[in-house]
């Protein structure tokens, strides 16, 4: 194979993990298969005709792109003014089969009760919390994405943190022997 099929095929995986991310954060935002899928067709569009768009295979492409997914879903939650419950089918998957169905039990209790608590976030709570722990981008990225300051970001997520936490705390949650 030639380096430049390996490249290209390297640069189309990268690609298709970026949209299928995309999609994702798109549909917890607006829990809507259509919306979602509309959302990063148009955001891969735009990257693809913007002049001021990083090269897909640019290492800043990620973070410009979830920009304009986030900023695309905010515009369609404001023009349809509701307020929604989101779930993913990527976070239901169905648990490995276990010799020990109580931890089995155990982890799908503690899944679901932290997707009902996020689904609880305000919607700047919930977009972070998502962008740093459920798509690992760096703090930078994140400030990038939002168009806010590095700061801001440690502090917003902290909030979202304690905010996630008095939450499941409040629906009888044990975190570290709280109740």
């Amino acid at each position: 194979m030639t380096k430049f099929k390996e490249y290209t095929m390297q640069v189309s995986e990268e690609f298709e993990e970026c949209r299928r991310q995309a999609y994702a954060l798109a549909y917890r935002l607006l829990n809507n298969h259509d919306d979602a899928l509309e959302v990063v067709q148009s955001s891969i569009e735009k990257g693809i005709n913007h002049p001021g768009a990083p090269a897909l295979d640019h290492s800043e492409f990620k973070p410009w792109l979830f920009t304009v997914v986030r900023n695309k879903s905010i515009d369609i939650l404001r023009h349809q003014k509701r307020v929604q419950k989101v779930e993913h089918e990527e976070y239901h998957s169905s648990a490995p089969i276990s010799s020990e169905p109580d931890k089995t039990l155990q982890r799908l209790q503690l899944k679901e009760s932290l997707e009902n608590a996020i689904n609880q976030l305000n919607m700047q709570q919930k977009e972070i919390i998502l962008l740093r722990d459920y798509h690992n981008f760096s703090y930078a990225d994140i400030a990038k994405i939002l168009g806010i300051a590095n700061g801001s970001v440690m502090s917003r997520l902290h909030r979202a943190r304690m905010a996630l936490r008095e939450i499941l705390i409040k629906d009888g949650f044990s975190l570290g022997g709280e109740q």
